[in-house]
This record gives structure tokens, C-alpha cells and sequence, in this order.
């Protein structure tokens, strides 16, 4: 019997926890008027990037980090301006495109970020809806 390969959902399902904990804890324990929930949580995320690069044994913490910011901070940029496709849609599909060929082989930790980053980007959203529906 040969060995069963990694198919690493680590990589899917872990940053959407990650990014659907920290969303939830932006909308419970910050005022939404005065501070962004979407915005704090992509900070947030790039901060606490250690704690996901740790769970899913992604290699050198520094370069994960880096990969996370690369794309956590352009998408709270576009936050700024407002929900639109580029911070909806964009990372969604990029995220699924990843999930489907980035899977089958092993990468450097600074593309496991990004992979990390665009599902964290993706999974922000849908975070908020859940737990807005869940506090109403």
C-alpha cells in the first residue's frame, strides 16, 4: 500500500477559521461606526500571521508573514474604498484557482501566505454575514 498524499486542506480550511475568528471578534469587540471590522481584521491578520503559519506547519515564520501581507494589505486598502470586486469576487476566485493547483505540490513559505492571504481576503466577508446573522 503506498503512502496517502497530502492533499493540505490545512491550507483551506485553517485561514478561513482564522479569518472568520477575527472578524467575529472585530464586530464583537470593536465599535463598528468608528473602527472597520474588514479593515482591522486584514491588520489583524498580517499581526497574527504566526499563530496560522504555526498551525499549518508553513515553514519560516517571517517569509509566511510576508506572503499574508502582501496580499492582506492591498485588500484592506481596497476596503477603504469600499465593498467592490476587487475585494469580493478578486480573491474568491484567485483563492479557488489556488486551492485547485497549489494543493498538488510543495511551496515556499512565502507563497503559502499568499495562498493563506487570498483565503483569509475571501472568507472575511462571509464571516461577517455569519456572525452578524448570528448576533441579530
Amino acid at each position: 500500500m503506498g503512502e496517502k498524499p497530502d492533499l493540505k486542506y490545512r491550507h483551506v480550511v485553517w485561514p478561513t477559521t482564522y479569518a472568520i475568528s477575527l472578524i467575529s471578534l472585530c464586530v464583537i469587540l470593536l465599535d463598528e461606526n468608528r473602527y472597520p471590522p474588514m479593515i482591522i481584521s486584514l491588520v489583524a491578520a498580517c499581526v497574527l500571521s504566526p499563530v496560522l503559519a504555526k498551525v499549518t506547519n508553513s515553514g519560516d515564520i517571517k517569509e509566511h508573514a510576508i506572503g499574508i501581507a502582501l496580499v492582506c494589505i492591498p485588500m484592506a486598502g481596497f476596503w477603504m474604498i469600499g465593498p467592490n470586486y476587487f475585494n469580493i469576487a478578486m480573491p474568491f476566485l484567485v483563492w479557488i484557482w489556488q486551492c485547485a493547483s497549489w494543493s498538488k505540490k510543495e511551496h515556499p513559505p512565502i507563497r503559502y501566505g499568499v495562498w493563506h492571504g487570498f483565503g483569509i481576503a475571501s472568507s472575511i466577508l462571509p464571516g461577517a454575514m455569519l456572525i452578524g446573522a448570528l448576533l441579530q
